[in-house]
């Protein structure tokens, strides 16, 4: 059973259009290749939080299903027929209430929504001042033959992230994000792979390049199988697609030969959540 999986990189402008009237080609390029599910970066169609707070960063803001970015995936995702993970900088309500959301489009329809729950405010990335925690753990959703779900770029620190997608059935993970710090690059990759390794899943990342605001995105967007193998690779400076064609019951063999789901002991992990 295979399903292609897509990394979408892009590097954002100063124009929202600009910026959809790009992605939009990417995901079409992606469509063309026989993707079946793709994945876009972190608040694909705007410049990222700047280092400085910034009340000007509120125009990128957004309704979540009838704003410009999500109107234009469902499009695609509807005439193509495939699964989108698109991510927005959600205008909620009532005024003044704001989220970095991730909507997973399956054949037009939104079918899952995941709000980030753990936002940094350090590195350049204050966050927090934008952005209201979502209140919901990530889940998955069934779009064909995968169960698939959302966590958001910061969040891959955090291993009970990764493993609460596993715990609900989860063997593709998506993984959003807006990376340029250098001390989170040395670790990027062993990060991602560390995720995909101990949660035995598909992992799809997608990345922007470019310098906004005197930071520069690092892109390698990726994709990682359930033994960490990293199976496509983008490059560190350039908008691209990057592709792989996986059998998604390698995530169920993997799960019967190193049985770390079945292993766990809950019991023992109270000190967790005290």
């Amino acid at each position: 059973m295979t399903v292609t999986l897509a990394a979408v990189q892009v590097r954002a402008t100063e124009s929202r259009d600009t910026n959809l009237a790009h992605t939009r080609e990417l995901i079409e390029a992606a469509a063309d290749r026989g993707a079946d599910i793709i994945v876009l970066p972190e608040i694909f169609s705007a410049p990222f939080v700047t280092g400085e707070v910034d009340l000007g960063y509120f125009q990128w803001a957004e309704p979540l299903l009838d704003g410009p970015s999500n109107r234009m995936v469902a499009d695609v995702s509807a005439a193509r027929g495939v699964t989108i993970v698109s991510s927005v900088f959600e205008q909620g309500s009532p005024e003044g209430i704001y989220f970095n959301t991730a909507v997973t489009f399956h054949c037009g329809e939104p079918v899952l929504t995941y709000r980030k729950s753990h936002l940094p405010f350090s590195n350049a990335f204050p966050e927090k001042f934008y952005f209201r925690p979502g209140d919901q753990p990530p889940s998955s959703v069934r779009c064909g033959d995968v169960d698939l779900g959302t966590i958001i770029c910061y969040e891959r620190h955090f291993p009970e992230l990764g493993r609460l997608v596993a715990l609900a059935g989860g063997t593709v993970m998506a993984v959003p994000v807006a990376c340029a710090s250098a001390p989170t690059r040395e670790v990027f990759q062993i990060e991602l792979r560390a995720q995909a390794i101990f949660n035995e899943l598909f992992v799809v990342c997608a990345n922007r390049v470019g310098t906004e605001s005197g930071k520069t995105y690092y892109g390698t967007s990726a994709i990682y199988g359930p033994d960490g193998t990293v199976l496509a690779q983008a490059s560190d400076d350039t908008p691209e697609v990057v592709m792989a064609t996986v059998d998604v019951q390698s995530v169920s063999q993997r799960r019967h030969v190193l049985p770390f789901l079945r292993d766990r002991r809950p019991d023992l992990y109270g000190r967790l959540t005290d």
